[in-house]
């Protein structure tokens, strides 16, 4: 009997442990006071310096724009606040690995059976830890080369790719190229993953633009403030729409204006 309750105690705590584990990987979709379009920043690796995002994020909200930062391995956390609103228009941003994350939530939504369009996506140094790359372009081996270029689905209406090359740089962003105007575009995305491996190049349109004249390293965007401040003025303007409209009085850099004084006191002032 006491051998029958302590299996039935162990049990009991498994099965305690694992609702719990279920419990922490369920994720909500987010909320927000603000209406129109939301972007999601995606970070790079915590060694490549994404501080530049947390910036972005900050000047965005206070023009009144939904905006938010997320780390690699929440980027499955996107699809599911995509899917909980899916007439929201979305913009992404990513920086090193987390733009190729970008690229995955793109290619997620071209399939076949999804008919979700990305109203933009902004990458920085897109780079890709997961699939095999030679020496050079790992960083690792002299002379330095690019990673292969990362496909990015059709289905982004928007995009611009930042990247450079800069010798000081261990590794170098990589360029993206699109399907769209394609025969591939109407094939199941997931066989990029075969000509990845096989190093096979997918063919499209490449979408690059080198940055490295400006400063940019590849481990950080946090040393270059106008390529901040750029990717912050092509959020602005990818946000407006006839559905996004923020009063001026809300902007915080807007001064209130003065009320006006009834007719009766400026006469009496007048007399």
């Amino acid at each position: 009997m006491a051998r029958f309750d302590r299996r039935a105690s162990l049990l009991l705590v498994g099965i305690g442990s694992v609702s719990a584990v279920l419990a922490a990987g369920c994720h909500h979709p987010e909320k927000s006071s603000f209406t129109g379009p939301r972007v999601y920043l995606i970070q790079g690796a915590p060694s490549e310096q994404s501080d530049g995002l947390e910036l972005i994020s900050h000047e965005l909200q206070k023009q009144e724009i939904n905006a938010k930062v997320y780390s690699p391995d929440d980027w499955l956390r996107i699809v599911v606040d995509i899917d909980a609103r899916p007439c929201e228009e979305v913009i992404l941003v990513g920086h090193s690995h987390g733009a190729f994350l970008a690229t995955q939530v793109v290619r997620h939504y071209a399939q076949e059976h999804k008919t979700k369009y990305i109203e933009a996506v902004f990458t920085l140094d897109a780079y890709n830890k997961d699939w095999p790359h030679n020496l050079r372009e790992a960083g690792l081996c002299d002379p330095h080369e690019k990673p292969m270029n990362i496909p990015i689905g059709h289905n982004a209406l928007r995009v611009r790719n930042y990247n450079q090359s800069n010798p000081d740089s261990r590794r170098w962003g990589a360029d993206l190229v699109t399907t769209r105007a394609t025969d591939q575009m109407f094939e199941h995305p997931y066989y990029w993953y075969d000509d990845f491996w096989n190093r096979r190049a997918v063919g499209g349109q490449i979408l690059a633009e080198e940055v490295t004249d400006e400063g940019v390293l590849h481990v950080t965007i946090d040393n270059e403030s106008a390529l901040v401040q750029r990717i912050i003025r092509m959020c602005r303007r990818a946000a407006l729409s006839p559905y996004h409209y923020t009063p001026p009085e809300h902007h915080p850099d807007v001064q209130a204006k003065p009320e006006p004084a009834p007719r009766r006191a400026k006469r009496e002032s007048a007399v």
